[in-house]
């Protein structure tokens, strides 16, 4: 195609997209276009988008769903209602999937799957899969780069800006449309690139194994994969996204695993990622969520991120001041990954944070829990001028995705919150165990670290049934004298533990109630109390029976 009449087809489909917005009265160079529905057209802005994207075609089908990750941009409803746009993209025809697969492959289709359909199950504008079976028997899901993609972003993501006036004048302004396509476009190109998600899911698997909390991943055939076709194991379980919420929070679901308590551990694994891990996921549905038979969870997905050093410590610190309610802490932590250039004013950003509500002003959900919270902390950092790094909106944009799936499993709890605490717990005991790097340690903190983490709910268990009067003691004494003389070193490693999570968990509460001045203070005693307390341990674990 020549210069010209690019040109010519260029500005033939930008006339097209501005004539179909302005039916829904979207746009206003063609004052005249043909309406849309006469109902339809007294709805909010957003909902006439929503209704408007899937005639503009897949490119703008896929940045509205983008878009409804944003919450540092848009409102609640307006993420929930672009949230529902569908895929918009077209199933390739099954010949051309067939011919793709030899050619990537270099060989006949039955030669590396003994079943495989050319229909796909998913699909969007990057990417779509299909089932296969491997010659051992092993399902498998075949994901394959939709050839088209380049052809369809060429032609429309410059056209993109023209949505801003669904979203108000400070988008119609350029004050974020122009940046939030720009991240769009680089999520896309990661999305297409299939070894870069081959390394992710290796490395979450990788994290997996070590984090003890039941995280695995697909692994990925390798002799069945190319850069633009990838080949994973298709683990068996049930999706997030196959069942209905629960009509009371705290039920079962059929795999036998509490709604609540799935939902906090989706938050725990996330935060641990984000802290710990080498990858977190980004992007993802209620659909890359597979809880397995022995309630591991696996996360798939298309799109995983990474974060640097020093990120992952201002996220963290960020998220602890967030529960301290600290503004300062919260402002100072947050803007330190911001780009504030000259309007970020950090004392008029302390100030709205002092005053935030999310039942008043309009946080997700309109819930006062932490996401809520954190959510508005982000829009009120943007109304004041800040910008987010990138690496920082792959952390709003998975943190969006997972308060949509645990919010739905639990509704009736905080489960970002919970699952902050038993991540920062855990994160806690991990660093005890680098500080007394012995075998016997790991032993003893492996058995104990469950019980460990749920030992205040326990706690508070037992508490309100003495309240009640309904709490019954009974002691029973069964071992011998020579069986408890060899149960001493143990049962004083374990007192010592014990003392040594009381002693994280009195300085947390202790450092919040200081406040930022003595907070610090609070937390180097608790230091040296738990090194006492380790020490003790570590006797304790030297000692033979």
């Amino acid at each position: 195609m020549t210069a010209t009449r690019w040109r010519r087809s260029a500005d033939a489909r930008r006339d097209e997209v501005e004539r179909r917005l302005a039916a829904w009265r979207l746009a206003k160079r063609f004052p005249h276009a043909l309406s849309g529905p006469p109902g339809a057209l007294d709805e909010p802005p957003v909902r006439r988008l929503r209704a408007a994207l899937p005639e503009l075609g897949p490119v703008f089908c896929a940045f509205g769903r983008y878009l409804s990750a944003r919450p540092d941009l848009l409102t609640e409803a307006e993420c929930q209602e672009l949230a529902t746009v569908p895929d918009g993209t077209a199933p390739l025809a099954p010949g051309m999937v067939l011919d793709l697969l030899v050619q990537e492959l270099g060989r006949p289709v039955q030669d590396t799957y003994v079943a495989f359909d050319p229909l796909p199950f998913a699909s969007t504008l990057a990417v779509q899969d299909h089932r296969a079976q491997l010659p051992g028997g092993e399902p498998a899901v075949v994901r394959l780069v939709r050839p088209d993609l380049p052809a369809l972003l060429d032609r429309d993501l410059g056209l993109l800006p023209l949505l801003a006036e669904a979203f108000g004048p400070e988008a119609m302004a350029g004050a974020w449309i122009g940046a939030a396509v720009e991240d769009f476009a680089m999520t896309v190109a990661v999305t297409a690139d299939l070894a870069r998600l081959a390394a992710a899911l290796a490395a979450l698997a990788q994290d997996g194994e070590s984090s003890g909390l039941g995280l695995c991943a697909p692994r990925v055939v390798s002799a069945a994969s190319t850069p633009r076709l990838l080949t994973l194991e298709n683990l068996q379980g049930q999706t997030v996204d196959a069942f209905d919420p629960l009509p009371l929070s705290g039920g079962s679901w059929p795999s036998g695993l509490g709604s609540d308590e799935l939902a906090i551990r989706l938050c725990q694994i996330w935060l641990r990622q984000v802290r710990f891990g080498q990858v977190f996921p980004a992007d993802f549905t209620g659909g890359d969520l597979r809880i397995l038979a022995d309630h591991r969870i696996a996360w798939t997905g298309e799109v995983f991120a990474t974060l640097p050093p020093g990120t992952r410590e201002s996220l963290w610190e960020y998220l602890l001041a967030s529960v301290a309610q600290d503004p300062e802490r919260i402002c100072e932590a947050l803007v330190r990954e911001m780009d504030g250039g000259s309007q970020g004013d950090p004392r008029r950003l302390q100030n709205r944070v002092r005053q935030l509500v999310p039942f008043r002003d309009g946080g997700w959900g309109a819930r006062d829990d932490l996401a809520g919270y954190l959510f508005l902390h982000w829009r009120s950092a943007m109304q004041e001028g800040y910008r987010p790094r990138p690496h920082l909106v792959a952390f709003y944009r998975g943190l969006a995705r997972l308060t949509a799936q645990s919010r739905r499993l639990a509704p009736g709890i905080d489960p970002l919150r919970e699952g902050l605490e038993r991540a920062r717990i855990a994160a806690g005991l991990g660093d005890v165990m680098r500080l007394f790097d012995r075998e016997e340690m790991r032993e003893v903190l492996g058995a104990y670290a469950v019980a460990l983490l749920s030992m205040p709910q326990r706690l508070n268990e037992v508490l309100t049934l003495a309240a009640e009067g309904r709490a019954t003691v009974k002691l029973e004494m069964v071992d011998p004298p020579e069986e408890r003389r060899r149960k001493d070193s143990s049962t004083a490693a374990l007192v010592a533990l014990l003392g040594m999570v009381a002693v994280v968990l009195l300085a947390h509460h202790l450092a919040s109630a200081a406040g930022s001045s003595f907070g610090p203070w609070v937390e180097r005693i608790a230091a040296v109390l738990l090194g006492a307390l380790g020490v003790f341990l570590f006797r304790g674990l030297r000692r033979k029976p």
